[in-house]
C-alpha cells in the first residue's frame, strides 16, 4: 500500500466526519481477510494506556471505515510496519494538525488480537 493512497482515505474522513468531543482515541485496527489485509479506524471514549481495552470499543465509526491493503503472502511484520510509517508520517503532515485526531489522546495501532502500539 502507498502511503498516498493512506493519507487520501485518511484525508476524507476528516474532511467528512465529526466525532463527538468524548471520543478520547483513536485505533487503526489491522485484519487478515481473504484477499490479504485491511486496516480500519474507530474512536473510543475511554482511554487507559495500562488496558489495551479501549482500541476494542467502537463509539466512533466513520462511515468508510476500511481500507483495503491487499499485499496477500506479505508477512504481518510488514504490513504492521508500514500501517505504524503511515500513521507516523500523517501525524507530521499539514492536514493532521487542526483535525479530530490531532485533539486525541492517543492514536494506536496493531492487528486485532495482538499488541497495541501507541503512536500518540
Amino acid at each position: 500500500m502507498t502511503e498516498n493512497i493512506f493519507n487520501d482515505w485518511l484525508d476524507q474522513i476528516l474532511k467528512t466526519e465529526k466525532p463527538n468531543e468524548d471520543i478520547q482515541a483513536y485505533y487503526f485496527g489491522i485484519l487478515e481477510t481473504m484477499d490479504g489485509y485491511e486496516t480500519y479506524l474507530v474512536g473510543s471514549k475511554e482511554f487507559d494506556e495500562e488496558d489495551e481495552d479501549w482500541a476494542c470499543n467502537t463509539d466512533f465509526e466513520p462511515k468508510n471505515k476500511y481500507l483495503t491493503l491487499g499485499q496477500n503472502g506479505v508477512g504481518w511484520e510488514l504490513i504492521l510496519a508500514d500501517v505504524k510509517k503511515n500513521i507516523e508520517n500523517y501525524i507530521q503532515s499539514p492536514n493532521f494538525k487542526n483535525s479530530f485526531l490531532e485533539k486525541a489522546k492517543a492514536i494506536a495501532t496493531g492487528f486485532d488480537g495482538g499488541d497495541l502500539f501507541i503512536l500518540k
